[in-house]
C-alpha cells in the first residue's frame, strides 16, 4: 500500500496537548504574576472564603482533629482584603453545629488564638493584619475597633 500521511499516536497527541497547557500557564504566570495566577486558579491555598473554612472545620470536628480546628489558620479574602481565620472565628463558628472543646489553653477563644497566631507570623508582617476578625498592627499589638 502507498500511504501519503503518517499516523499520529495517541501518546504523541497527549504530549502535544500537555505541552500547550504548560506553555499557556507559563505565559500567564509571567504576564499576570505567579501569585495572581495561583489565586485565580485557586490552588496552593487553603479556603478562599468563610464557607470553605466552615466546611473544613466541619471535617475537623468529624475527624476530631484538634490541631486543624484550634490552631490551623486559613488565608482568605473578605471584601477584597486578606484575613486569616480558623474555626474559632465567630463568623465560622456560626456555621458549625458540633464543636471541639478541648483546644489547648492559648486557643480557647477567637481572641486568644488570633493573638497567638499573630505572634507566630509577626516576622513576616509588613502591614496591619486581620485575624479572626481582630485587627493587629504589624508588631501584633491589638487595634480596638
Amino acid at each position: 500500500m502507498n500511504k501519503k500521511a503518517q499516523d499520529l499516536s495517541i501518546g504523541t497527541l497527549i504530549l502535544i496537548v500537555l505541552g500547550i497547557v504548560v506553555l499557556v500557564l507559563l505565559i500567564l504566570g509571567f504576564s499576570l504574576g505567579w501569585s495572581n495566577l495561583w489565586e485565580k486558579i485557586n490552588i496552593f491555598q487553603g479556603g478562599s472564603s468563610i464557607g470553605d473554612v466552615v466546611t473544613a472545620c466541619k471535617l475537623s470536628v468529624t475527624a476530631q482533629d484538634t490541631y486543624s480546628y484550634c490552631q490551623d489558620f486559613k488565608k482568605i479574602k473578605v471584601d477584597g482584603k486578606v484575613e486569616y481565620v480558623n474555626c474559632l472565628d465567630s463568623r465560622v463558628a456560626l456555621g458549625i453545629e458540633n464543636k471541639i472543646t478541648n483546644c489547648p489553653l492559648r486557643y480557647t477563644s477567637g481572641a486568644e488564638s488570633s493573638q497567638t497566631y499573630c505572634n507566630s507570623i509577626k516576622t513576616t508582617l509588613t502591614d496591619k493584619v486581620k485575624i479572626n476578625g481582630f485587627d493587629y498592627e504589624k508588631d501584633c499589638t491589638f487595634v480596638p475597633a
